[in-house]
């Protein structure tokens, strides 16, 4: 393994958005195990010679960013650039130059620009989508693996992680505006939906940090459990779920309020969770337990709200539900597969087999796989995006 893929493999854990078969979160929750599936294998793969790190889609489906490192003999990085792929063809139209070791971009509400962080260097390359320009390269330092948009798309907010500093970029300058001190190792954040707070998980301090975005001061540091990565606003924006990858629990914290209300023992290495459209119900993988919960999230404090844990393959480290919701899909980055869980039943449906260690998942005009290893993206039919082995 290279040194570039390890790097990429922490970034992983910590949650673009984020992953054996070992003991289960709790002993008195059944295990349910994939059986009767249905292989699938993918009907295209495309190269993109370097590492990719994230994938985003344009809003119209009709393009895919890849954000891709690419290394020496030896695995060190030497480059950075963003692979455009044409869905209509699923080939690469166009190769941009950014910074080296780009990370988990940011694309603006309108699907124009796209700002990518340098993992290397700190820099932010801004790009007009448009026309595939760079428009401008912002420094930022402290080596950032996230660039966040708040929902106005007026305010880029990058966390240096060796800095302990958020630097606030200004979309219509395209200049650093302000830098947030914030706690030790900043790692990623989750804007409300109005934009008027950032939640942001400083790792080293075990804390979630709330930021007004009005006055941009942090106005309150919570306790969570031990090394939080990415945190996710449930769909009503009242509360805040903060998975904490050497807790082994999911910190659930009150916007309102801003205190834990609870603390839910989950399996080791928790991902950051997903929600189904009502928020009733949340997955959350566990990357060394290989298996994920299913978590009742209106279960009273007396209750343990974990309904189910299901057994998925090694290191399951990013999870998506397809449009209809019926069916979520757990990327297995060691085990090089995709599972597709049945959410009516907790059991899978269908493996999906990918070029090799995938990283994250994306729906759109088909269902794509972003595979570390493979140093490709696989691309599924399109019907497995939309409906899966429930519908």
């Amino acid at each position: 393994m290279t040194r570039m893929t390890r790097s990429l493999g922490r970034l992983l854990a910590c949650g673009t958005a984020t992953g054996l078969l070992a003991a289960l979160a709790t002993a008195s929750v059944p295990a349910f195990a994939a059986v009767d599936f249905v292989p699938v294998a993918p009907t295209e793969t495309i190269s993109v010679e370097g590492i990719p790190a994230y994938a985003v889609l344009a809003p119209d489906g009709s393009r895919l960013y890849v954000t891709v490192s690419m290394v020496s003999a030896e695995g060190n990085g030497i480059a950075g650039v963003l692979a455009v792929i044409d869905t209509a063809t699923n080939t690469i139209t166009t190769r941009i130059p950014v910074g080296v070791a780009p990370r988990v971009a940011a694309m603006d509400p309108t699907g124009s620009r796209l700002y990518v962080p340098s993992a290397s260097n700190g820099d932010v390359t801004v790009l007009n989508l448009s026309t595939g320009s760079v428009l401008s390269t912002i420094p930022t330092g402290g080596k950032p693996n996230y660039a966040v948009i708040n929902p106005a798309g007026t305010k880029v907010y990058v966390p240096g992680i060796t800095t302990d500093v958020i630097s606030v970029i200004d979309t219509a300058t395209n200049a650093v505006t302000n830098r947030i001190s914030t706690g030790v190792h900043p790692q990623a954040l989750a804007f409300s939906a109005d934009g008027s707070r950032a939640y942001l998980t400083a790792r080293d301090d075990n804390a979630l940090q709330v930021i007004d975005t009005a006055s941009e001061k942090v106005i309150a540091t919570i306790p969570v459990g031990k090394r939080p990565i990415r945190p996710v606003l449930n769909p009503s924006g009242t509360k805040v779920y903060v998975p904490n990858y050497e807790g082994n629990s999911v910190s659930v914290v009150s916007t309102s309020t801003l205190k834990v209300l609870r603390t839910i023992k989950v399996g080791r290495g928790p991902i950051p969770p997903v929600f189904d459209a009502s928020g009733t119900r949340m997955w959350v993988g566990n990357e060394f337990s290989g298996t994920v919960s299913e978590i009742d999230t209106t279960a009273p404090r007396t209750k343990n709200p974990v309904l189910r844990t299901i057994a998925v393959g090694k290191q399951p480290t990013f999870a998506m539900l397809n449009a209809e919701g019926d069916t979520l899909y757990v990327t297995n980055l060691g085990s090089g597969t995709i599972s597709g869980i049945c959410t009516r039943t907790g059991k899978i449906g269908r493996i999906l087999t990918t070029s090799s260690q995938p990283r994250q998942t994306v729906g759109g005009p088909a269902l794509y796989s972003i595979d570390q290893g493979g140093r490709a993206v696989s691309v599924f039919p399109a019907s497995l995006a939309g409906a899966g082995p429930c519908s």
